[in-house]
Parts: C-alpha cells; structure tokens; sequence
C-alpha cells in the first residue's frame, strides 16, 4: 500500500516580526484589559488563536474567553483557531456578540496566543522563551504578518462540525492509532497485528471512519483527517 501523501501541520512561527521589548513596569494597560480593549473596538471581526498548554500561567486569553466574547460588538464576526488539546466544548456554546457563537477550527500550531481586530491591531503571547514577551501592536508589519498566518492555516483548516465524534477516549484513541497507520502505509496486517485487533475489526474500522468523514477512500480519508488535525503526534504514530 502506497503512504498516504498527507500535507504537513502549518506551524504558526513566533519571529522577530513579531516581538516587541516589554513595556516598563507600571505603565500601560496589562495583557487582560489590553485583550479586552481590541475585542471591544473591533467593528468588523475578531480573529482569536488558542495554542498555549492548557495550565500555562502565560494563558490570558483563554482564561478570559468567555467575557472577552460577550464584549463583541453585535455583527463583529468571530473566528477561533485553536489545537486538539486547547479546544473546550464549551467555546461551541459560548455566544458571541450576535448570538450565533464563534466559529471554531482545530490546526496544529506552535504555541501561541493570540488576538487581532479587524486586522489593525494585535495582541501576541507566544510561548515562554528568551527574548519573548507578551505585546500589543498596531504596526502594519506584525499585524500584517499575524493576520496573513491565520488567514492562511484558516483556509486549509476543516470547520469543528465536519470533525467526526467517536465517542469514548478509548476509541478516538484507537480512530487515531489506525488514521496513523493510513498515513505511513501500514498493510491491514500489519496494522491490526500493531493495534492488537483483528484484521477483520481493523476493516471495520476504517469502514466507520472512511463513512463518517464522507470520503471516497483511504487517501480522501487520510486527507480529511490530516485537515481535522485527528492524526496522532509523531511520537504517538506506530
């Protein structure tokens, strides 16, 4: 069986672009009501990114998520990247400022936080590392650079609604060990005899999954799950 040419994860960088020196201590609205500030003057649409480990004391937009939220202006249209492991259900449930919630799509993606309005202005907080800071700008360049990043992974992104649910943590588990072995081309043998199933439940699963993702074949199979971000990470994949 032919690999599965699946496209790579799209990794959000955090350059020298997109630094700015820490503003001096005392001076300036903190990170929080920096946050809330650009979702209240967004007049168009909020393009949120979700990719700190959950815990992280660096969080700040999510922890404010909710509140941030209802801020938004009635038509402002909201978008949320985020990862497989930073997505809660509840951001389905969580209105915006029309009601009709944010639209949610899973990517793989560095660690990050990020908002933006209206692509004019820009909160970043990447991940802790030297010479990193937590910053707000309106300067072309970043927010420019910033914006056409998400844009981007937005477009080869699959909405949350076209992401199939597998039911328990066992089985999306075991969805995830046989999409890995789509990807490198493992024979159905050697596939089942890896996951410790049967050839036969090994079928039957790809059956299962091939049908509720809508595809015409493994490869489309594969592709699908490549854009729902449903892969397992490297260090997982037999």
């Amino acid at each position: 069986m032919t690999a599965l040419p699946l496209s790579r994860a799209v990794p959000i960088p955090v350059g020298s672009a997109l630094r700015s020196p820490a503003p001096p201590a005392g001076r300036g609205p903190g990170p929080a009501e920096a946050a809330r500030a650009i979702v209240r003057e967004a007049g168009q649409h909020l393009s949120l990114i979700l990719a700190l480990p959950q815990g992280s004391q660096r969080e700040v937009v999510r922890s404010l998520l909710p509140a941030l939220l209802t801020q938004a202006k009635p038509d402002v249209r909201v978008r949320i990247l985020c990862t497989r492991h930073t997505y809660d259900r509840r951001l389905l449930h969580i209105n915006g400022g029309d009601g009709a919630g944010p639209e949610v799509r899973l990517a793989r993606l560095d660690p990050i936080e990020a908002v933006m309005a209206d692509g004019r202005t820009a909160l970043a907080n990447p991940r802790a590392e030297a010479g990193s800071h937590i910053f707000t700008t309106q300067e072309a360049l970043p927010v420019q650079a910033l914006d056409a990043l998400f844009n981007s992974i937005w477009k080869s992104s699959a909405p949350l609604s076209a992401r199939p649910d597998f039911g328990d943590r066992r089985r999306t588990r075991l969805v995830a060990g046989i999409l890995g072995m789509l990807r490198v081309g493992a024979t159905d043998e050697v596939a089942a005899r890896a996951l410790s199933i049967s050839v036969r439940t090994y079928r039957r699963h790809v059956a299962d999954i091939m049908e509720r993702l809508d595809a015409r074949s493994r490869f489309e199979a594969g592709l699908l799950a490549a854009r729902l971000d449903m892969l397992p990470p490297p260090a997982e994949r037999h």
